[in-house]
């Protein structure tokens, strides 16, 4: 089952968010527990917006994602911070279920288009053809480089 996140939802996505940022491309930088509680939190108050994926009521995924305008237009956007299913959930058809009812929420909201990238270096390729079977068309890489700062 597809639901708005509750706030009694947090602590599990901080497992969850735990576990996503231990096997992902974030994994050296720090990860607070409480400006993650306390993001989820705002998004859920209504900055953004969490879906949950529950199954035989336990949380075994979520979205997360906002609107935002772009530099040159008052016209919205809409953009996911995250996407993330447990990987003994994944392979099925609950990405593509969080996904669809964050389309839904970004249409309500009267963005114009639906942004989601792969920052994580997750699953790259089957991620790319998640997107794809949801209607999201390939419009450029992301690229990151990593800073020293003397150390």
């Amino acid at each position: 089952m597809i639901r708005p996140a509750k706030h009694s939802d947090v602590p599990r996505l901080i497992e969850l968010g735990i576990l996503l940022h231990a096997t992902s491309s974030y994994r050296d930088l720090n990860f607070s527990h409480n400006k993650a509680a306390n993001f989820l939190h705002s998004l859920i108050n209504g900055v953004g917006v969490v879906f949950v994926a529950e199954i035989d009521g336990l949380v075994v995924g979520g979205i997360a994602g906002a609107l935002t305008d772009q530099w040159f237009s008052d016209d919205l956007i809409a953009y996911d911070y995250s996407l993330f299913i447990d990987p003994a959930k994944r392979h099925g058809i609950t990405a593509r279920r969080l996904i669809l009812a964050f389309e839904a929420w970004a249409t309500i909201k009267g963005a114009k288009q639906l942004h989601m990238g792969i920052g994580t270096g997750i699953n790259v390729d089957g991620t790319v053809r998640l997107y794809q079977s949801c209607g999201l068309n390939h419009f450029g890489p992301l690229m990151m480089k990593e800073l020293n700062h003397g150390r």
